[in-house]
């Protein structure tokens, strides 16, 4: 059967933190197409340069103390932080396990999608992205669950890429050596619907992962969410009509995405996996809250690292 080629472009801003200190680096891939038949899919990582990072601090207001009364106002007593909770003290302490944390749009008819294949395209897309991101056998570096997610014409090279280390962190989450999962993850963000030009449903997500992590850590790292790495991530999987495209180009094709990350070991995330950081940090959330909000732009996480 005669069929229009699929076609990807995947970016990734890997962002690379130690403390909230991170550096926005953009990765460009080149679009890959599929004819049945005649050509191999391929996939190339080009460096596309550097993104610029803004600072999450806004313009400070209000009156301005006496500072002689400032010295002698007692502190306020930090409140105790429960030990067995690593997201206590954080707004990640009221956010749900990322199953439930990732809310679905209601499904309305796009292009030639009838509302209920659209619904089911989204239900599935939340299921890679949960493959992607929580599955225990990705996290722990096989990539199987995940890759057997998508299209059958892609699943070959996008295994290759996590392997390698080209873009892992683009396509999954692995966790460092030595560290696990110290509690459920937590997520909170959404899932859009638009068309394509070969009228694809493209559905992006737009998501904040909260890993709390259980391993090394520096005895001088004190305060809330000293143990959570926070993975921000704004991908799109894009899924084809079976109306003139063949059977391996039906299923999830990754498209476009970029990532943030705060609280993160650099080197590590560098090659690839969530770790936390190796150097001491005091109250990383303090003043930082913000990167746990969706809402928030991927450039707009601490500059630095």
């Amino acid at each position: 059967m005669p069929t229009q080629p699929g076609f990807r472009y995947r970016r990734s801003a890997v962002t690379e933190a130690r403390h909230g200190q991170e550096r926005v680096v953009a990765v460009r891939r080149r679009p890959r197409r599929k004819l049945i038949g005649v050509l191999v899919v391929i996939v190339l990582l080009v460096p596309a340069g550097l993104l610029a990072a803004k600072s999450l601090y806004g313009t400070m207001s209000g009156t301005v103390a006496d500072p002689e009364l400032v010295a002698e106002a007692p502190a306020s007593p930090s409140p105790s932080l429960n030990p067995n909770d690593p997201f206590d003290g954080t707004p990640a302490a009221r956010y749900l396990p990322a199953e439930q944390g990732i809310t679905l749009p209601t499904p309305a008819k796009a292009g030639q999608w009838a509302a209920k294949d659209v619904g089911a395209v989204l239900t599935k897309t939340k299921a890679v992205l949960l493959s992607a991101r929580t599955d225990p056998k990705v996290l722990g570096g096989d990539p199987t669950n995940y890759v057997d997610t998508l299209a059958p014409n892609v699943r070959e090279p996008v295994k290759k890429e996590i392997v390698s280390g080209t873009d892992t962190l683009g396509y999954v989450t692995n966790l460092g050596a030595g560290y696990s999962l110290a509690a459920p993850i937590r997520a909170v963000g959404s899932l859009a619907v638009t068309t394509g030009s070969l009228d694809q449903l493209v559905v992006r997500s737009d998501v904040v992962w909260i890993y709390p992590l259980k391993g090394p850590l520096p005895e001088e790292s004190t305060g809330a969410g000293v143990r959570l790495v926070v993975l921000h991530t704004v991908e799109s999987y894009e899924w084809y009509p079976s109306k003139g495209f063949a059977d391996e180009d039906q299923g999830a094709r990754p498209g476009p995405g970029e990532r943030a990350v705060f609280n993160a070991d650099c080197p590590k995330y560098l090659k690839g996996a969530l770790a936390l950081p190796a150097t001491p940090v005091q109250d990383p959330i303090k003043g930082n809250e913000n990167v746990f909000v969706a809402t928030t732009p991927l450039t707009s996480f601490p500059t630095g690292c």
